[in-house]
């Protein structure tokens, strides 16, 4: 099993400033990828667009915490038979934490999101680095 040190992750191009929900291609080797991106959480309806929710997982604490919300991540390989999703999966912001897509290996760094950038765009502050290693050329 290949530990995610030795793996040679490479930032995806999400675009904060964007707003979510996001989607993108990518070429990750020689393979297209379309990636969806969106954001799950309530936030109050008073928060000015630049109030940040940091969606990483709580530090350990007496009383358990759950993060204010959580991101999801759609990745849809194109092959020659066409598209095929080989991941839909809610995200913890954990960088020792990898998800495995296939071929693809997919780590979420950092994931704070503005409120004015849920299903708006402008720059709000919202930053979100994902990381992506092919496990196998």
């Amino acid at each position: 099993m290949t530990t995610p040190a030795a793996l040679d992750f490479r930032r995806l191009p999400v675009e904060p400033d964007e707003g979510l929900p996001q989607a993108f291609g990518c070429l990750i080797g020689a393979t297209a990828y379309e990636f969806g991106l969106y954001a799950s959480l309530d936030p109050p309806g008073a928060d000015p667009p630049e109030t940040l929710y940091d969606l990483a997982a709580p530090a350990p604490s007496a009383t358990p915490a759950a993060p204010s919300g959580y991101l999801v991540l759609r990745v849809v390989r194109q092959g020659p038979h066409g598209p095929r999703t080989v991941l839909l999966r809610k995200l913890v912001a954990e960088p020792e934490l990898v998800h495995h897509a296939g071929e693809l290996a997919i780590r979420l760094v950092t994931a704070k999101v503005a409120r004015g950038n849920l299903n708006g765009r402008g720059h709000f502050g919202t930053e979100i680095v994902i990381g992506v290693a092919q496990r196998w050329a």
